[in-house]
């Protein structure tokens, strides 16, 4: 009833007196202490009719979720909204068909190329929501498939891929899972409970905040800005100031050497403010380039 309260912003009185009035028109409510209440199964409500701004807004959904998803999600949720569409009125239809030629998402350069890769979403929403150990083969990325039992737990995307956070009884802890990395998934009929496991966006936390961050401040060209793009924030953006012809960009960062690298390849373009242990460390980094070339060029 807590729900209900919430989600409806009724009084619970109300909601008795609303439950009650369903039961008399003939519709089957249970009730349950453990579950709530609920509609006795096989009994079917009528047709869910949209109308034209929430059809707006599952289109939204569709065009975003087009380039960040696998072609099975991407099919699935073009069938529900074709569904959608065929309870609309006329009026309501011209209203979608109008704004679905009017909205477009750009992929990112990676998926424009390539296309989304296969991330077996809809496998994995399965294993979730059913609670059931899922029997993976995993690349590591360097090509080593290794068969692993998992208990999965929530799916996250970040950093452009989709995450399978879930329980490894191979290495018996937590583990992030790229998901278009898992390969030749089957259902298990072995059950688990995930309230044995820790929030899996705890876990995320922990991985990306558990480890001590450093502060940094560098000065981009105003020319080069307009090309980082993501980037930055995978680096650990949190603000900017725009001063004459440069932007200055504060990073909190868990790696100078990693940090130094990738400011590294903006060249002139990019000049460190703060900390001198960042300066040190890119002056370390092109000594290391720079006597690595000489070596190599002097053994052509």
């Amino acid at each position: 009833m807590d729900e209900l309260e919430e989600r409806f912003e009724l009084t619970r009185r109300t909601l008795f007196r609303d439950i009650k009035a369903l039961l008399e028109s003939g519709v089957p409510i249970g009730g349950d202490a453990g579950e709530g209440y609920f509609i006795v199964d096989g009994y079917h409500l009528p047709p869910v009719v949209f109308n034209k701004e929430e059809a707006a807004a599952l289109l939204m959904g569709a065009k975003l979720i087009q380039h960040q998803a696998d072609s099975k999600t991407n099919n699935t949720f073009k069938e529900a909204l074709y569904k959608v569409k065929a309870v609309l009125r006329y009026s309501d239809k011209e209203y979608l068909e109008r704004l679905e030629d009017s909205i477009s998402i750009l992929p990112p350069p990676s998926v424009a190329n390539a296309g989304f890769p296969d991330s077996n979403i809809e496998e994995l929403q399965y294993g979730i929501a059913v609670r059931k150990v899922l029997s993976i083969d995993y690349s590591s990325g360097f090509n080593e498939l290794t068969r692993r039992d998992i208990e999965p737990l929530g799916l996250v995307y970040y950093s452009s891929k989709w995450h399978l956070i879930a329980y490894c009884r191979l290495r018996e802890d937590l583990r992030d899972f790229r998901t278009d990395r898992i390969q030749n998934i089957r259902l298990t009929q072995d059950e688990f409970d995930p309230s044995k496991h820790p929030n899996y966006l705890d876990f995320l936390e922990h991985n990306f905040m558990g480890t001590e961050l450093s502060e940094a401040v560098v000065r981009f060209t105003k020319t080069v800005t307009r090309f980082l793009g993501d980037q930055k924030y995978y680096h650990g953006f949190v603000e900017e100031k725009h001063l004459d012809t440069q932007v200055e960009m504060k990073f909190y960062t868990p790696s100078f050497e990693y940090f130094g690298r990738w400011l590294l390849s903006w060249g002139n373009q990019v000049e460190v403010v703060t900390p001198l242990e960042l300066k040190d460390k890119i002056a370390e980094l092109l000594q290391e380039l720079t006597q690595h070339h000489n070596v190599f060029v002097g053994n052509d």
